[in-house]
């Protein structure tokens, strides 16, 4: 029997959204645990970046970030409020990868009232409070991209944070807008 040859998989482009309510809450959701990629893990709202996406304008990060967050939320951003936050390259050993935009928003009041939707793809969905979000079981990259919205909410530096791996470590940059 021949050994099979490993060879690295393309990260998939993709994008997130950090929603952030006007009472400093995030919105997050709880993985399946039975989910392929980050089980039983809370992220924020995103997926990979779909055909339709690079239609819808030229910025097909952020056109995927809104859609993914209507499907899997509800909730309707206006792409004006996206602003740039991170990116981050899962390592070359995953078997599924992404090459991923994040993105802060702010919510209005009237967004943080209204009701979530509910899917397969998160099995609990919460606005909470930046502190106990922080303690929830959280892959490496969404602690680094929670810190950092955190961070821009208290003045903290600008431009768009990267983060990528090298010999199993994570390894950030901070790049301009």
């Amino acid at each position: 029997m021949k050994a099979e040859t490993w060879r690295p998989v393309r990260p998939k482009p993709a994008a997130s959204l950090i929603l952030i309510g006007p009472d400093e809450t995030v919105l997050m959701g709880r993985r399946p645990t039975k989910s392929r990629f980050a089980p039983d893990a809370w992220v924020f709202p995103g997926g990979r970046v779909d055909a339709v996406d690079a239609r819808v304008g030229p910025d097909r990060f952020r056109a995927a970030a809104i859609r993914e967050t209507v499907e899997e939320t509800g909730l309707a951003i206006d792409v004006g409020r996206l602003r740039p936050l991170g990116r981050a390259i899962t390592p070359v050993p995953s078997p599924i990868r992404f090459d991923a935009r994040f993105f802060i928003a702010h919510a209005d009041a009237d967004c943080r009232a209204a009701p979530l939707a509910r899917n397969a793809e998160f099995t609990e969905l919460l606005w909470l409070p930046l502190a106990d979000a922080r303690r929830l079981p959280l892959m490496d990259v969404t602690e680094v991209m929670l810190d950092e919205a955190m961070a821009r909410l208290r003045g903290g530096p600008g431009g768009v944070l990267t983060l990528t791996y090298r010999g199993g470590r994570v390894l950030l940059r901070r790049l301009p807008a």
